[in-house]
């Protein structure tokens, strides 16, 4: 092909593709689109939160539930060797001398009186003080009340049988003796006296 032919070929020139203009609306609806996404997402994500919180209080709540049912249970059978730990009190408590206690089979009481408290404390039981303490109904009972000084007036003279809670639960109130003052007497019959004491002496005839 001469150079004559090719300066004659006509070139086609390349069209570029038209590009239609963006409307003139569309970057205000994306941003009102981005805008509903976001709060979705926000709302989502605040959902999730609340059923996160939602389950986590009620495992708590079932935990809690399920130590409550447990220590119900463990109440009534406690409440059933109460009586024997009284027994073992009082049996450790008259014992006439130290011989006695050097005894084999003694120590052997000893013993088992030992891990029965040991026991039964693992399992939440706690003794309530009592002796010298000021009274206190919801843990202490009164069933004996004694003349005691001003200074005793309200307080626990003698434990008479122990008590004992459950973790923060009284499970046997403290059977208590209370000092009680002596009563003053009254102050009319004070004056009384002071009034015949200072009454004038009548002139014998």
């Amino acid at each position: 092909m001469t150079e004559e032919t090719l300066e004659q070929k006509e070139v086609t020139p390349v069209e570029e593709p038209e590009t239609e203009p963006s409307p003139a609306g569309e970057p205000e609806t994306l941003r009102q689109q981005l805008e509903e996404e976001r709060i979705k997402t926000a709302e989502t994500h605040d959902k999730y939160l609340r059923s996160v919180a939602e389950l986590r209080n009620y495992k708590k709540r079932i935990s809690q539930e399920r130590e409550q049912w447990a220590r119900e249970a463990s109440a009534g059978l406690l409440t059933r060797l109460l009586p024997i730990l009284d027994d073992f009190d009082r049996a450790m408590a008259v014992l006439p001398d130290e011989k006695l206690r050097q005894l084999s089979w003694v120590e052997g009481i000893a013993l088992i009186y030992r891990r029965l408290q040991l026991a039964l404390e693992q399992a939440g039981l706690t003794p309530i003080e009592a002796e010298n303490q000021p009274f206190d109904p919801y843990f202490h009972e009164a069933i004996l009340h004694e003349e005691a000084p001003a200074e005793q007036d309200g307080i626990v003279l003698a434990d008479l049988q122990k008590g004992y809670k459950l973790y923060d639960r009284v499970l046997r109130p403290t059977l208590v003796k209370v000092g009680k003052a002596a009563a003053e007497p009254p102050p009319q019959e004070e004056e009384q006296e002071e009034a015949a004491d200072e009454k004038p002496e009548e002139p014998a005839e």
